[in-house]
């Protein structure tokens, strides 16, 4: 297999770049971030089989043979993430006689690591025991609570920098207090269900969330030499924190992309999510990080009259597969030779020309439409709502003779994308969205 010997022929380099590079701890936490990401690269497949025989594994919904597989794969590069951070603690925090041990420090690294913990627990257990949504809102709160509190002790800073153009009424900062712990908190739960709820199909949980946290690697290390040291250390703290997340997530990326060979749960996105919101917390980037989620804030809006109750919210809001007819062989055998043959020529000649091209290959095979669901039921709000978001363009509303609304799509960002373009494959869509995400 590709995978195992690839690892094998990398891991002896890494192991000597880790030990000639020992005293500088960013590349450390390079060696072992590459490390990391060929482990979970060679166990994703071995722990998929045991996964499927104890039952944890789903039918992939998308395909026309809607195949078996794994699910909460998500847990494996968590827990190979997990084992690499405790690992780079001694070459973060190596200490000498003269060198005063930074406690704060490893406390803010030990509490991410606490919160980074709670959240792969508890979407470990929404995969086995289908958590109710109450529970998705309560526990990323209580997960974050070590992380608020080391900011609170450590730091305590509270206020905003105002806009330029509001500056001459606010002035240059406003401090909100408490307040700004209920936002700090309020982002942890949304960075954690934000990157569930935009999902459903092959590779989009991970190839977002690989896409954000490059992102802000691309940040840190545009300011890691500021010349300010506390500045330096906050984003050395992210880009310790991201590098094996970004190594671990590329890995699991290569089962996950179309056609998936396994399915990585609510378990990545709470663990992805949960990363993004530690690293803007302690990274003191907590505003910067909402303008990478962009895309999901749009979604989650989208999706609120569905969220809240306002519109009648089926279990899976996924796009559909349907498959296209296929061209056939006239059926009848009434002509005579030269019709039956000319027949013939022409079907195989359409054909050819199918196998050739790959926009008449599209069309012939399996393509994604946006699922929908029904209004009876619907509160008046939620349909005030799917009015206005038809008039945007953002809806496909169905009407009865008599203009009443029937039925419309589902209120994701994936069906959106299948209104405004339509017959895209799994694939196309998935490229879709994460170039929008980009």
């Amino acid at each position: 297999m590709l995978h195992k010997r690839v690892s094998l022929a990398a891991s002896p380099v890494l192991l000597a770049l880790l030990w000639q590079f020992r005293d500088e701890p960013l590349a450390v936490c390079t060696c072992i971030s590459m490390l990391a990401g060929l482990a979970t690269w060679c166990l994703v497949p071995t722990a998929a089989t045991t996964f499927k025989r104890v039952g944890l594994s789903g039918a992939d919904m998308s395909k026309p043979a809607r195949p078996v597989l794994a699910e909460s794969m998500g847990m494996v590069a968590a827990t190979i993430y997990l084992v690499a951070t405790f690992l780079f603690i001694p070459a973060q925090f190596r200490t000498s006689s003269h060198y005063v041990f930074p406690f704060d420090r490893l406390g803010e690294y030990l509490s991410a690591l606490l919160s980074l913990q709670s959240m792969v627990f508890l979407g470990f257990a929404d995969d086995v025991f289908d958590l109710r949504w109450r529970f998705k809102l309560l526990l990323p709160t209580i997960a974050s609570i070590p992380v608020l509190i080391v900011y609170y002790v450590g730091y305590g800073v509270t206020h905003v920098v105002v806009p330029v153009f509001l500056r001459p009424w606010l002035g240059n900062a406003v401090d909100l207090g408490v307040l700004y712990y209920v936002y700090i908190g309020l982002m942890a739960v949304f960075c954690t269900n934000a990157i569930n709820i935009l999902a459903g199909i092959n590779g989009v949980e991970v190839g977002q969330s690989i896409i954000i946290a490059l992102s802000i690697i691309a940040k840190d290390l545009a300011n890691v030499n500021s010349g300010n040291p506390a500045y330096e250390y906050h984003h050395l703290f992210s880009l310790y924190l991201l590098l094996p997340f970004v190594s671990v997530s590329c890995a699991l990326y290569y089962w996950n992309v179309y056609p998936a060979k396994v399915f990585v749960g609510d378990t990545y996105c709470y663990f992805a999510g949960m990363t993004f919101a530690v690293c803007g917390i302690l990274g003191h980037f907590s505003k910067t990080l909402l303008l990478l989620f962009v895309p999901q804030i749009f979604n989650f809006v989208y999706s609120a009259p569905q969220i809240f109750g306002l519109v009648p919210c089926p279990r899976h809001r996924l796009p559909r597969m349907v498959m296209n007819p296929q061209m056939k062989e006239p059926e009848s055998d009434d002509s005579g030779p030269e019709t039956r043959n000319l027949h013939r020529t022409v079907s195989t000649a359409m054909r050819s020309f199918a196998r050739g091209s790959k926009r008449v290959k599209a069309k012939l095979g399996a393509h994604m439409v946006a699922s929908r669901t029904g209004l009876e039921g619907a509160r008046p709000l939620g349909l005030t709502i799917i009015r206005i978001y038809e008039r945007l363009g953002l809806a496909d509303v169905e009407r009865s003779m008599d203009g009443k609304l029937l039925s419309v799509n589902n209120l994701t960002l994936l069906n959106l994308v299948l209104i405004r373009c339509s017959r895209l494959t799994e694939r196309q869509l998935n490229n879709h969205v994460l170039k929008d995400t980009k």
